[in-house]
């Protein structure tokens, strides 16, 4: 979380330096004009910093495990996406980045691909518990956790996105 908060201080200021801003619609909402040039693709630090934080832990501790390394490569895809959609954004100087569809289709591309990796090379628990995979929950079978996963995943990086956007 150190190497997020720092990250993100010094890309801001990189950023700004590099004038790569939030292009702002002229038709827009009044108060979204004092946007205008706030620097975007934050989430080059959020995302860099999960992935170092694995990476210095299993230095330290030795953690690789198949499900971390795919958690990881889902967090990595979903920025990735995120990246192009911001990328867009600054490249071609509007606001809209990617389009409504293509960023969904790139999420569910990364959430779907997560599921199935998960149940086929990961020790996948399918139960459904609120407390530990341990204890008594909802069997939930390979389909309904996947779909229950790819929702999670979807759900979570679109809260992402609109509280970003906020």
């Amino acid at each position: 979380m150190a190497v997020s908060l720092i990250g993100t201080r010094l890309l801001i200021l990189w950023l700004t330096r590099l004038r790569l801003g939030q292009p702002i619609r002229d038709d827009g909402p009044e108060g979204h004009m004092t946007k205008a040039g706030t620097p975007t693709m934050g989430g080059l630090a959020i995302v860099g910093g999960a992935f170092l934080g694995y990476v210095l832990s299993d230095l330290y501790r030795g953690i690789y495990t198949r499900t971390g390394i795919f958690v990881m490569l889902a967090i990595v895809s979903g920025g990735v996406v995120g990246l192009m959609d911001d990328w867009i954004k600054v490249v071609r100087e509007r606001n809209l980045g990617l389009n409504k569809r293509a960023k969904m289709l790139g999420l569910l591309a990364v959430a779907v691909t997560f599921a199935m990796l998960m149940l086929e090379y990961a020790p996948t628990h399918t139960t459904l518990s609120f407390t530990r995979f341990d204890q008594p929950g909802l069997e939930l079978g390979a389909v309904l956790w996947s779909i229950w996963a790819v929702a999670l995943i979807i759900g979570s990086a679109n809260a992402v996105n609109l509280t970003d956007g906020l």
